[in-house]
């Protein structure tokens, strides 16, 4: 068999491989192609790391090595996969990936932003968790959302709970949130009472990692859960909101458990005051503060995550600040006092 000059590699060999290539190259989203990951990341993945544990303040892997949370939010993953699009929620998940999470934010159920049954978000969530593992990806699964639309008693609270974290149970990139911003006026009046959260936290199995909800007080000490999750106040300015997580990291110490930052203001491609930014160097130094502070880690929060399209280009450059910034071994920038 004939070689390419100076490469002794057979040339029949040397087009098999191009052709890999350009096929590999097509399948990546955009954003994508090329990019080898990391062992830092792939030490995270959770073939590799296993069903994460709490650690005093830390989350940890099977072998004990401390995991960082790097999340983003994806609420419509699931009803993607639910309704017929995986390739969508598949390409969102890659993209996530060669950015540098290692954790998707999903809804189980949602009437708002879109329609997600209970039912049907409990029928796919199984396949959905299992294509994320296939990426390297932990799975945040937030059971109840827009439950006063749903009309939900105390007894289907129970049932999406404990269901929910039945199927998180035979999972272990899964992770449980009760309720997302249980305080919020689309959740039912029981989910705004912390007792009821906590009772909800008590269906989870002893394996799987949970959190209640946030609150609505970046101070509070309620609702809590194996882990501390708080969505921060989005008011004020950008350095205010950067000096505001430091009361993260009090937090967590005060409370002896881990605490993430969920879903502080976001991402977009234009500025929308009070409720998004367009800055990348703002999600840098956010996701520097995240570290420096001593969190489990934080989701990042952009205006296509959620409906898990792969973000737009101004979004897309947050993002890798963010990563960059919330890197363990990111240079660090100015300590809050």
């Amino acid at each position: 068999m004939k070689t390419d000059a100076g490469s002794g590699r057979p040339r029949a060999m040397t087009g098999v491989l191009f052709a890999a290539l350009l096929t590999a190259a097509a399948a990546a989203p955009p954003g994508c192609a090329g990019r080898a990951e990391s062992p830092q990341l792939r030490a995270q993945a959770p073939d590799v790391c296993g069903r994460v544990k709490v650690r005093d303040l830390d989350m940890v892997c099977r072998d004990g090595a401390v995991f960082h949370w790097r999340g983003v939010t994806a609420f419509a993953l699931l009803e993607q996969v639910a309704h017929g699009r995986r390739a969508d929620a598949d390409a969102y998940m890659r993209w996530a990936r060669a950015t540098g999470f290692n954790l998707v934010r999903v809804l189980a159920m949602a009437d708002v932003l879109f329609k997600l049954t209970p039912e049907e978000g409990r029928q796919h969530l199984p396949a959905l968790l299992a294509l994320a593992a296939e990426r390297g990806l932990y799975v945040e699964v937030v059971a109840l959302a827009d439950t006063a639309l749903h009309r939900m008693d105390r007894a289907e609270l129970r049932e999406q709970v404990s269901r929910v974290a039945a199927i998180a149970a035979a999972h272990e990139n899964a992770i449980v949130q009760i309720a997302n911003e249980h305080y919020h006026p689309t959740q039912v009046p029981d989910l705004h009472d912390v007792a009821v959260l906590k009772a909800l936290g008590g269906l989870v199995p002893a394996q799987v990692l949970y959190t209640e909800s946030a609150a609505a007080e970046d101070t509070a000490v309620e609702p809590q859960g194996r882990f501390i999750t708080r969505h921060q106040s989005r008011s004020g300015s950008p350095p205010e909101m950067l000096d505001r997580v430091a009361l993260l990291g009090r937090l967590a110490a005060e409370m002896g458990k881990p605490v993430v930052s969920g879903e502080p203001i976001g991402a977009a491609e234009r500025d929308q005051p009070g409720r998004r930014l367009a800055d990348p160097a703002f999600f840098r130094a956010y996701g520097a503060r995240l570290a420096e502070a001593q969190l489990a880690g934080g989701t990042f929060h952009c205006e296509d995550g959620l409906h898990a399209r792969i973000p737009g280009p101004v979004q897309q450059a947050c993002a890798k600040g963010w990563v960059q910034g919330a890197s363990p071994n990111a240079p660090s920038g100015r300590r809050s006092p």
